[in-house]
């Protein structure tokens, strides 16, 4: 049995709207921020950002040009 979700990223990058889909079991802020800093093309893989608290994952991602972060589940 497949219990993968399908999320709704929403966020800004240097100010443009974007938005992309992601399939997974679960999805929390933190998450959010990481997907949205690889989508974007400014975050790796290595040194997960949401590794530590969510006020500094934020201030990193803002740091990059991520502001805005916002997911649903569709």
């Amino acid at each position: 049995m497949n219990d993968y979700k399908d999320f709704e990223i929403h966020y800004r990058f240097q100010g443009e709207p974007r938005r992309f889909n992601h399939q997974g079991k679960h999805l929390c802020e933190s998450d959010a921020l990481h997907f949205a800093t690889l989508h974007a093309g400014v975050g790796a893989l290595e040194g997960h950002i949401c590794a530590g608290p969510v006020k500094l994952a934020l201030r990193y991602a803002e740091g990059l040009g991520i502001t805005q972060v916002q997911w649903k589940r569709t």
